[in-house]
Formats: structure tokens, sequence, C-alpha cells
């Protein structure tokens, strides 16, 4: 079933009987590539709920529901739920639910017990703030849940999963790792979808690490150096934190940092390790 829905001939005849037009402010782009979906169902156990964010002509969707126990797909675009309702009408364990997944409260929609389970093909659009709520709040929050497997552009793949003084690296690299482990699995090239986009795209797996108590100060601190990236990290957090230079300077010391050295030179650790002397000393 996940083959014939991606067929691009019955993508085309589905949706032109529909009177279906792409919407390109929603990054619309269905998967034509029978493996794509199968390989990342594969990530996740048999029997365990799964959340899908942006099913769209539903291949991901049939995937997962041969895969898993229980799929809750979330849609936004109410054009597309009659489409996804005829194409997923021969699995009995997919919900479809329409709405925005920025603005649902997610953890209501899913099961009782349910382990953390996501998987999604993200619009490049809203690719960052959705990763940011379900990293911070998500539908779980433990260490140990089951992974976020996301397919983004391949750049923003790289930036997540970027090392420091690299050119890649930067806030949302820090903000990623403080909360998960990012693994970049397999690029999927334009021509596995349709309206074939102008970039690659990377699917990625994000595994949730235990929210440590100096994660918030972390966050402050990652966006205090790389708010004004030029400065030393002394004058940087000294600005963005309103404190005096000389104890900016001294917290960095405490945590074994040079006062001299720039934000972008700086592991998820040693943010962390930042964020426990400010508390200690400031």
């Amino acid at each position: 079933m996940p083959g014939e829905l991606c067929r691009p001939d019955a993508i085309r005849r589905t949706l032109a009987e529909r009177g279906f037009r792409f919407d390109k402010r929603k990054g619309q782009n269905f998967l034509t590539a029978p493996w794509v979906p199968e390989r990342m169902a594969a990530l996740f156990d048999k029997g365990q709920a799964v959340l899908e964010i942006g099913p769209g002509f539903g291949a991901l969707t049939a995937a997962l529901a041969e895969t898993c126990g229980q799929v809750i797909a979330v849609e936004k675009d109410r054009r597309l739920i009659p489409i996804l309702r005829q194409n997923l009408s021969a699995y009995g364990n997919v919900t479809l639910i329409e709405g925005d997944a920025l603005r649902l409260d997610l953890p209501s929609l899913m099961p009782e017990g349910f382990s953390g389970a996501v998987c999604a093909n993200l619009p490049y659009a809203i690719t960052t703030p959705l990763l940011a709520r379900l990293l911070e709040d998500g539908t779980d929050g433990r260490a140990g849940a089951s992974p976020l497997v996301v397919m983004v552009q391949r750049e923003v793949a790289r930036r997540l999963a970027a090392k420091p003084a690299t050119p890649e690296y930067g806030a949302v690299t820090v903000f990623t790792a403080l909360h998960a482990r990012c693994a970049v699995l397999f690029d999927v090239g334009p021509e596995c979808f349709l309206p074939r986009p102008a970039v690659t795209s990377s699917v990625i797996r994000l595994d949730r690490i235990a929210p440590g108590p100096f994660v918030p100060g972390a966050l402050r601190l990652v966006k205090a150096a790389f708010a004004q990236r030029r400065k030393t990290l002394a004058n940087a957090l000294s600005a963005g934190l309103a404190v005096s230079r000389e104890a900016a300077a001294a917290c960095l010391a405490k945590a074994g940092i040079d006062p001299a050295a720039r934000g972008e030179t700086l592991s998820s650790e040693d943010f962390l390790a930042l964020a426990r002397a400010f508390t200690e000393s400031i």
C-alpha cells in the first residue's frame, strides 16, 4: 500500500479528481520513492504509537501503520483530509486530526502510555519552531523516550548536527544538543518528490536526553552568546545578560572557559558548565 501511494500517476489522478492544487506556501511535496517511508517507518518498534505531523498524501502514514500499533496523524491542510481518509481507509489503526501542530495540545491527543515517538516530513518553513516545541515539551520529554525521526532540508540537518567551530555551528545546534542527540541518517534527493523541490532533504534522528537543572540557564547564555557572535564571550554575555564584563569574565574562568573565546567554539557541555557557574556566582 505505501508503494501505491508513492506512484506519481496515482498521486496526479487523485489530486485531479479532488481538484487539489499544491500550495507553495505550505511547502507541500509528496513522496514518490517507496524506500523513503519504508526506511523511516523501520526506525520504530512494532506495536508502539507514533505521532506523525504533516502526512500529506499518506505514504509515510501507511508505512507507519504497517509497522506500528497506532498512528496519530496531524494535518493542517483541510483539503487533504478527505484524500487521506480515502488513501488510508484500509488501516484501522490510523487517527487523522485536522489542525496546526504548532498550536494543538499534542500530549492531549496521544494515548495513555505514549512513549514520545514522532515521525514527520516537516515543511521547511516551520522546521525550527516545531522542532523546538517537540524538544522542549513535545509529547513526553523523558530521557529514553522513543525517537523523533524527521525529514528536513539538508542544510538544516547539517546545522543541527554540526560540531563546534565549524561554519554550520550556531545557536540552533546548541539548543538541539541540550535536549537530544542528533544523527543524520540519509539524504533524500529532489527526484523523490512530487513536485520536485529545489533542495535535497535529509532524514535525522533525535534521541532525547535527560533535562538537567542548568538547561534553562544554558539556553539564556546561548541566546546571549550568539546574538553578538563577533564579540568575545565576556563582552557578549555582559551585554546580553546585563552584568558587568568583570562578572561575566569571572564566571567564564570559573567554568574553565577563556573569556576571550567566542560562542561558536563552545560545546553544549561548556554552556551547561557556564550556566552552573553563573547560577553559583550571580
